[in-house]
């Protein structure tokens, strides 16, 4: 019986005689494993990129947001009705509702945030942003930080000052860029001034419901926000409006003291928000953890379909590889015969085969990682989706594309084995 070490020096020996043959049989590995390093890279990518925007408004966290009433042309409840033609308009999240929130049994805090839905002004044009009154945990509990600046101090909300922070995205559509001045510069709106004190950035991709991005917000303290405008606000984007409305809260971030109770403290939130709201849903809820776990089921459920897909492939590779190592066979059959002659067990010619398919699908594997690499670095700089490939699927490719070398490896290497030498030569 030959040694191992010749067995499979003999084996290179013959696949380098043979390159075409050997590179056109370790394509279907080759594809098959950079389609499912691309495929999970991609997955992986989208997956965390979904759960990030999730993660980001706090997972120890219950939103509740205000939300504006439709109500038909024609029916609809009397005092939806009354509503639309008071010259006062109410609706959405009250003080009373806040501050009944707060005192549930595993409630830490609440954030308030109020768009007060001012006309921000620069020169003679209006801009569409949003000016908004926080209280003092918003910058933590919105997963922002500071870019330059500072945020407000207590001594800000307790003497309402005039001051304000801007979000990123407002300095770039404020200010030109490279600008220097931008802390202690002024926002302006038709009733009130503002001086900017610091600038926020959020890198977490957190969406507030109904406002959006806090790189697009600017933030005055809450105190200011009723000294300024008297919990009044304008919905017209033009010239003012002989309507008011009442807008309490926009959002309250409430964080809970026990994640452990956080659907329990959620449903009883939900209880008192449909008692305290009777006529009109003016409001909703949102809870992150809950979405964490719907949307990382979808994600799971989406990986496990791109894997079988991709895992198709590599099952159609490990057949062309099985079909191209019995026609080897066909074709070696002198070359077997002559070794069996010249004292060759079958183990030895068994060994030989199956030693060059595991040689031909690793090494297929190998340049397998490297074309789905290189296919997840191409989708993230050219169609900007983040792709994330971890050492643990490369290392699971390596050893599948050996695995797939042994299973479809073992026939042809078995019919190899089977050749009578007599009839080998003699056919020959």
């Amino acid at each position: 019986m030959m040694r191992l070490s010749d067995i499979i020096s003999l084996s290179m020996l013959n696949l380098r005689l043979h390159k075409t043959r050997s590179l056109l049989t370790s394509l279907g590995v080759i594809f098959g494993v950079g389609s499912v390093i691309s495929m999970m890279a991609i997955s992986e990518g989208a997956k965390r990129s979904a759960l990030s925007q999730i993660e980001s408004m706090g997972i120890d966290k219950i939103i509740v947001y205000s939300k504006k009433p439709v109500f038909e042309a024609s029916g609809g409840s009397s005092s939806g009705r009354s509503m639309q033609n008071s010259a006062v308009e109410r609706y959405g999240i009250t003080t009373h509702d806040e501050e009944y929130l707060a005192k549930l049994e595993n409630v830490e805090r609440v954030t308030t945030v109020r768009n007060t839905r001012q006309s921000i002004i620069k020169g003679q044009d209006r801009l569409d942003l949003k000016l908004v009154g926080v209280s003092p945990c918003f910058l933590e509990d919105s997963s922002s930080k500071l870019a330059s600046g500072r945020w407000f101090s207590p001594a800000d909300y307790q003497d309402a000052q005039n001051i304000c922070v801007i979000g990123a995205n407002v300095k770039r559509k404020m200010f030109q860029l490279g600008s220097t001045d931008v802390i202690g510069g002024t926002i302006k709106t038709p009733l009130a001034s503002f001086k900017i004190v610091g600038i926020l950035k959020n890198d977490n991709g957190t969406n507030l419901p109904e406002l959006g991005s806090p790189n697009d917000l600017i933030m005055i303290p809450a105190n200011t926000d009723k000294n300024s405008f008297n919990g009044y606000v304008s919905e017209s984007s033009g010239r003012r409006s002989s309507k008011v409305v009442l807008v309490d809260y926009d959002i309250l971030m409430i964080k809970v003291r026990n994640l452990e109770y956080i659907d329990n403290t959620s449903k009883r939130l939900a209880n008192f928000m449909e008692k305290s709201h009777p006529k009109t849903k003016d409001w909703d809820i949102i809870v992150p953890l809950e979405l964490l776990k719907q949307r990382e089921a979808t994600q799971n459920i989406f990986t496990i379909v791109m894997s079988s897909i991709a895992g198709i492939s590599l099952l159609v590779g490990g057949i062309g590889i099985m079909n191209i190592m019995l026609a080897s066979v066909s074709e070696r059959k002198k070359e077997i015969g002559t070794r069996r002659a010249l004292g060759a067990q079958k183990l030895d010619i068994l060994n030989q085969f199956l030693i060059e398919t595991v040689i031909l699908t690793t090494l297929g594997g190998l340049l397998g990682i490297a074309l789905g690499v290189g296919l997840s670095e191409i989708v993230t700089r050219f169609a900007n989706m983040p792709t994330i490939y971890s050492m643990v699927n490369i290392l699971a490719s390596i050893f599948i594309s050996s695995f797939v070398g042994v299973v479809f490896g073992t026939y042809p290497a078995w019919r190899a084995a089977q050749q009578n030498p007599i009839d080998v030569l003699r056919s020959e």
